[in-house]
């Protein structure tokens, strides 16, 4: 019988495509877009290809933001990768979440997150945090 011990993966045990992905879900979150409008893919994006991308599709446009370029990576070691990170994104702790999601510019730069912000609102897409907040000082 094996005695190896099976380790517990963190977020921070993933590479950086996938964090950084990670990331951007959290943005996508945090501007208040519904998880259901968020799709992870993985493919041409532009005519470039083996493309790790993450893609807004709300208000009957799209917004995709490529994360990386893993050229001759398999599709399936792709997605199984991303559904392994994604499952335990979910039980992780909020800090460790919240480590994954500062150690990237989107998280860690308000002049970033604000051009994110930004280059969705020009595809025509509105926020809902932005609409909120705007709402909110309104009242």
């Amino acid at each position: 019988m094996s005695r190896t011990k099976t380790k517990t993966k963190r977020l921070a045990d993933f590479s950086k495509p996938y964090r950084d992905t990670l990331a951007y879900w959290q943005a996508f979150r945090k501007l208040g877009f519904m998880a259901d409008d968020i799709f992870v893919g993985f493919g041409v994006v532009s005519g470039a290809k083996d493309i790790l991308h993450i893609q807004l599709a709300t208000q009957g446009s799209t917004f995709t933001v490529t994360v990386a370029q893993l050229l001759g990576e398999p599709r399936a070691k792709v997605v199984k990768t991303w559904k392994q990170i994604a499952k335990i994104a979910i039980t992780a702790p909020d800090d460790e979440r919240e480590a994954c999601y500062r150690g990237h510019l989107i998280g860690s730069s308000v002049e970033h997150f604000v051009l994110f912000t930004s280059l969705i609102q020009q595809k025509g897409i509105m926020v809902p945090e932005v609409m909120r907040m705007t709402a909110a000082g309104q009242a």
